[in-house]
């Protein structure tokens, strides 16, 4: 069965500079001051150390809410502590209020857990023209024969890795394959990061789908990725009990209110074009319509 996907190509004419997909800043370089523009609230940030005993009842409360493995122990308990300290944090959890309407949409449709949307902050802190040393793309860091795999297309004109619904939708899909194939949330959540293949042989070699027997011989990486996606988890659920302040974020991914209200002089078109429009590569688009046929898995 084929989904078909059809876009209406207008003639947009926006700013005489077109971006560079290759620039690793160019999150900082093109967002940076629309997204200052629409934040609410200064981030004063005062966090605070808490007792083991209320870490612990935090992991219980999370692990009892979610069909996920949340797990306390020293290794998560270490990122909780490591992650607490990073300052850009509190951008991310309020950027989080525009992207996360969309993933817990996308995760739904699904019949997958909401939490898997933290991922998107482990694998490009929401940044979707993120591109990773080794070709990755986009805010679910897709590679080339994945995300085509799982229906991302790209010309000169657009690139549906850096589309926030595309990739969204290739990403519930993926990780609801990754999921029933090995049939634990930690060992899928691993092999979104390291490919299922290398997942695969350790419970071949291992005998067993422990993830947490299993962590010492993944690559170093991936050792890192499920403890650093339940800390992340942990603090977006708990941030206020750390006196953690968010910029906070006016607007939603479904909230179409920001194009139509002219009366918000604070924000500029071409800016807000670019970044509700990160997949669009140029600064015009020719006229027509096209149809992208994606096979449904």
């Amino acid at each position: 069965m084929k989904k078909i996907i059809i876009i209406i190509y207008v003639l947009i004419i926006l700013s005489e500079k077109s971006y560079s997909q290759s620039q690793d800043t160019i999150f900082l370089k093109n967002d940076d001051k629309f997204l200052n523009s629409i934040q609410l609230s200064e981030n004063t940030n005062n966090n605070i150390n808490l007792s083991l005993n209320i870490y612990k009842e935090h992991f219980i409360y999370l692990n009892d809410k979610t069909l996920l493995d949340i797990e306390y122990n020293d290794v998560t308990y270490f990122y909780v502590k490591k992650y607490l300290g990073y300052k850009w944090l509190p951008k991310i959890i309020g950027l989080s209020a525009y992207y996360f309407p969309l993933f817990e949409s996308k995760l739904a449709q699904y019949g997958l857990p909401k939490e898997l949307k933290y991922l998107a902050i482990v694998e490009s802190n929401l940044n979707p023209r993120a591109i990773s040393s080794v070709g990755a793309k986009g805010i679910w860091q897709f590679m080339p024969a994945t995300g085509k795999q799982y229906g991302l297309y790209n010309d000169i004109y657009v690139d549906l890795f850096y589309d926030p619904v595309a990739s969204t939708d290739a990403a519930a899909r993926y990780l609801k394959d990754l999921y029933n194939k090995f049939g634990d949330w930690n060992l899928a959540i691993s092999a979104y990061n390291c490919g299922p293949g290398k997942i695969e042989a350790l419970v071949k070699s291992y005998k067993t789908k422990n993830y947490w027997k299993l962590r010492p011989y993944m690559p170093k990486e991936t050792q890192a990725y499920v403890p650093t996606f339940i800390a992340i988890n942990y603090i977006f659920n708990f941030y206020k009990e750390h006196q953690m302040k968010p910029l906070y974020f006016k607007y939603s991914f479904f909230d179409f209110k920001i194009i139509r209200n002219e009366k918000d002089q604070a924000i500029n078109k071409d800016e807000l074009f670019k970044f509700s429009n990160p997949h669009i590569l140029k600064n015009y688009l020719p006229k027509g319509i096209y149809y992208y046929k994606i096979k449904e898995r």
